[in-house]
């Protein structure tokens, strides 16, 4: 069980790791990953194979996505459940993240399914990842969109 914890503390410092990493930094095989990461999953612990390697599913592993994306400038991938439980991927251009109405958090995005602002709230977004491909500062027009979203 010491092994499979420390798989859980790697996956919650590194954000996504490949089996190959993760094997290596635990002194473990490939396959032994594997083995834990599927013993893990039946025990319910939120792992989710992504396309850079396996990553916590979550609270923690969303806001961790959403904070390297805006620092970097990174188009971010998430599936976010509406109101009425109907997922839906979307890459969105990161802009700011809010506190506050009512205790939620937000995440103000320019949502490319859409093709324009949205307001997103964070316990909505299931899973979050970061996208290699970064997207340029913002014209005025659409910054003048973002502050209208935000109130401002």
């Amino acid at each position: 069980m010491k092994r499979r914890d420390a798989l859980v503390r790697e996956l919650q410092s590194a954000g996504c790791l490949p089996a190959r990493e993760l094997a290596s930094r635990l002194g473990v095989s490939r396959s032994t990953v594997v083995r834990d990461v599927a013993r893990l999953r039946e025990a319910g612990v939120p792992i989710r194979l992504d396309q850079g390697g396996y990553a916590l599913a979550g609270p923690e592993s969303v806001k961790r996505a959403i904070d390297t994306a805006l620092r970097g400038r990174h188009v971010l991938r998430v599936e976010y459940v509406n109101s009425k439980g109907v997922p839906t991927v979307r890459d969105v251009e990161p802009s700011v993240c809010l506190g506050g109405r009512g205790g939620h958090w937000y995440l103000v995005a320019w949502c490319r399914l859409r093709d324009d602002v949205r307001v997103f709230r964070l316990d909505r977004i299931s899973w979050a990842e970061v996208l290699d491909e970064r997207f340029p500062e913002p014209g005025r027009d659409r910054l003048a969109e973002l502050a209208e979203a935000v109130g401002g």
